[in-house]
């Protein structure tokens, strides 16, 4: 993975009018499911960067629903101005205003500089459905917009397969994806999703979040 991770105070912030999606760490009530969003006002680290603050501005509902809780922020990849691309880090919300959160312990669990989603390593049951038939693998990396796999039989390069990949927890994940590379030496392949409804999207991208968290936590 390109650029910063490792749960790092991010001195460097995303700039302001930076926009984020924000997302609560635990999924206890239907709420939580949602991924809201909210603009930077301001990013300040204290003496020696041992504290980050953040101000982000948001509407009331996202507000009230993010108050008190443990939060997954990510800049837009390619947002003008952002210290990277894209960015993930973990914070807490706290309601600041009515249409303002607070975001203190700004850590940084990943960035990429030139991929559009964080990826992580992570070692998943996947299988794969080709015209030829079904074929099982385990991710080598994956992230929301695509994964990297390896199996004895690979899929034909630039050819398109349904998948079908395992998280924990007893999810599974539904996507159309178009293999783009193909490595016969390490029988590794790369797949790109070209089709994941919304649902399954943020059930990805907080399965690759709680794996970062984890991995940043060192177990």
């Amino acid at each position: 993975m390109n650029g910063a991770q490792g749960g790092l105070l991010m001195t460097e912030g995303p700039a302001v009018d930076t926009t984020v999606t924000l997302m609560p760490t635990t999924s206890t009530t239907e709420d939580v499911h949602r991924v809201h969003t909210g603009t930077v006002r301001s990013w300040t680290a204290g003496a020696a960067g041992l504290v980050v603050t953040s101000h982000v501005s948001a509407d009331p509902g996202t507000v009230e629903a993010l108050d008190g809780q443990r939060v997954w922020v990510s800049t837009e990849a390619g947002a003008p101005g952002a210290v990277v691309p894209h960015a993930v880090f973990q914070a807490v919300a706290q309601a600041h205003r009515a249409d303002e959160l607070a975001l203190t312990g700004v850590m940084l669990l990943a960035s990429e500089t030139r991929r559009a989603a964080v990826r992580v390593p992570a070692s998943l049951p996947v299988h794969l459905t080709t015209p030829e038939g079904v074929a099982d693998a385990r991710t080598v990396d994956l992230s929301r917009t695509g994964l990297r796999l390896e199996a004895e039989d690979l899929p034909a390069e630039h050819s398109e397969v349904d998948v079908a990949l395992e998280l924990d927890h007893g999810l599974e994940v539904h996507a159309r994806g178009e293999v783009v590379r193909v490595d016969d030496e390490t029988h590794e392949a790369v797949v790109r999703f070209v089709e994941l409804d919304e649902g399954a999207a943020e059930v990805l991208e907080r399965s690759v979040l709680s794996q970062l968290a984890r991995q940043n936590r060192g177990y």
